[in-house]
């Protein structure tokens, strides 16, 4: 039987810190060892193409658990190198969101994180592919780009506050950059004519920000919607919320965590339905983002997997 290989990036901006590196190996060396017996086999560094083609050479060599240790980017590449198979993904988050972790009930700090591994238990969830229509200048067709999400997808007020969170304020701030420039983008917040299709049936109405979401809490473990997000279920939840200023923005977002039913509120001008397969599109284009990684400008197309990825979480009563 083949160890368990972990991948560790170096470059997620918890992980930076050579010292604490050395640390957190020697941690998940003693977790995993506890866990199956043998010492794990580690990978640090790397660029993320080599991690990823190591990581694949892992799983089709035999190996019983694949780890990642870093931000929701290299989660999300390493989820997508299990997808589908018998073997799980660990997570240790080392980023600045990390919001798949705090869904699932993963500790925040690397060094937690890596000690609950020695007996986390096994849970499937499910997965989202997106085609992004991505404008590619006048006349031109769109450049297609197929993804695979684990938290979510939009389009609107969440890319643009992704695409514009200065790198050196995520440094020093961690997932309240975004907070922080959230409050910076929605003083500018507008409407545009959104056009939405779920399960085949369109709607249009004006938009600010639309968002598939399989993962969904506004603060994980702390703010979370009243009307669950549910990641096993074989189904997205779209969230959409038409706001015109700042006030109509948190007048949505409040509908939002407060709602219990799904369908459209005309008060407060939110939308909130699920499906399995969801068109996105905004007149004029607006910024996607998959994942919080912003994309451009464009249209999207999610469709669910359902249960196609095992993931290691916090046993119950944890």
């Amino acid at each position: 039987m083949r160890p368990t290989f972990v991948v560790i990036n170096p470059h997620a901006s918890r992980l930076r810190d050579a010292e604490r590196r050395d640390a957190l190996v020697a941690t998940l060396r003693a977790a995993l060892r506890a866990r199956d017996g043998v010492d794990p086999e580690i990978l640090v560094g790397g660029s993320a193409e080599e991690a990823i083609a190591a990581a694949r050479a892992a799983v089709a060599g035999g190996v019983r658990l694949l780890v990642g240790a870093g931000g929701d980017g290299t989660l999300k590449d390493l989820a997508q190198v299990v997808s589908g198979t018998e073997v799980p993904l660990g997570i240790v988050p080392g980023g600045t969101g990390n919001i798949l972790a705090g869904v699932l009930g993963i500790p925040a700090a690397p060094e937690a994180a890596a000690r609950l591994l020695a007996d986390a238990a096994e849970r499937t969830v499910d997965l989202g592919d997106v085609t992004a229509e991505l404008d590619a200048g006048p006349g031109r067709a769109p450049e297609l780009r197929r993804l695979t999400f684990l938290v979510g997808a939009g389009i609107g007020f969440d890319a643009r506050v992704m695409q514009s969170t200065p790198p050196g304020l995520k440094r020093r701030l961690g997932r309240s950059a975004y907070f922080v420039q959230a409050a910076w983008v929605a003083a500018r917040i507008g409407a545009v004519p959104y056009r939405v299709t779920v399960d085949g049936e369109a709607i249009e109405l004006d938009g600010s920000i639309a968002l598939v979401a399989n993962f969904a809490e506004l603060v994980p473990g702390v703010v979370r919607t009243r009307l669950p997000v549910v990641p096993d279920d074989g189904l997205f939840d779209l969230f959409v919320v038409g706001a015109r200023d700042p006030v109509a923005g948190v007048r949505g977002l409040m509908d939002h965590l407060v709602r219990e039913e799904l369908g459209y509120d005309r008060k407060s001008g939110t939308l909130r339905l699920r499906g399995r397969h969801v068109r996105l599109e905004a007149l004029p284009h607006e910024p996607l983002q998959v994942d919080g990684d912003a994309l451009g400008a464009g249209a999207l197309e999610a469709t669910i997997r359902p249960g196609a990825l095992r993931v290691l979480a916090p046993r119950e009563g944890r």
